[in-house]
């Protein structure tokens, strides 16, 4: 959101990949705001390997401070990490979280093999996220990985959980479908092929778009 300025600027639409956001500007502005979730693109976000085939949970994103000492409570229960994404901010002294980072972004095709090839793509939100969600999902989903992400409320109507992803409320309940994703063989493929047929038909850009045009014709 940042500063806002978007609402002051004369848009026939306004959309939001949150719909708290929407729904608390709708009752209190006169203006345009719709809710519209994030998507995948499936020329970059497609399953281009064998599903499962590393024994860990992959995690692509920045490292900000919740994320951080969630990450260091996964380490301490012995589930396996691997992270990419930019480097560590300054402010961070020792942590376990540097043990398990690579130290570099993945784009594309790249990230695509890393994530179908994971047991798993842990997906937690940042604790601004109300009710929305974020892009990694649908891209990981798009990918043909097992997604474990963090519930919101706006999940069930996205992607059916247990079916082509899994969601967790707190952090028992993650190490669970973790160690579920680690231990269970055939899960993590049973999965992300689900999870793949969903994004593809359901949550791409190409239907985002149609929906804007739908709306401000």
């Amino acid at each position: 959101m940042g500063r806002q300025l978007m609402l002051l600027a004369p848009y026939n639409a306004l959309f939001f990949k949150d719909p708290h956001i929407v729904n608390r500007l709708k009752a209190t502005l006169d203006i345009p705001v719709y809710y519209l979730p994030e998507a995948c693109n499936p020329r970059w976000h497609r399953p281009l390997a064998p599903a499962g085939t590393e024994p860990y949970l992959v995690l692509a994103g920045n490292m900000y401070p919740s994320r951080i000492k969630l990450l260091e409570r996964l380490i301490a229960k012995g589930i396996p990490l691997k992270l990419y994404g930019s480097d560590f901010p300054r402010w961070l002294g020792a942590s376990s979280v540097r043990s398990v980072h690579t130290g570099r972004c993945i784009f594309r095709e790249e990230k695509a093999r890393v994530f179908r090839s994971a047991a798993g793509v842990l997906n937690n939100l940042h604790p601004a996220e109300i009710m929305g969600v974020n892009a990694r999902l649908f891209e990981a989903a798009g990918c043909g990985a097992a997604v474990v992400t963090e519930f919101r409320a706006t999940v069930p109507e996205l992607f059916e959980i247990d079916k082509e992803v899994l969601t967790y409320n707190d952090f028992d309940e993650l190490v669970d479908q973790a160690s579920r994703l680690l231990n269970e063989p055939g899960l993590t493929g049973l999965l992300g092929d689900a999870a793949v047929r969903r994004t593809h038909r359901d949550h791409t850009y190409d239907l985002r778009v149609a929906d804007i045009l739908e709306i401000i014709s």
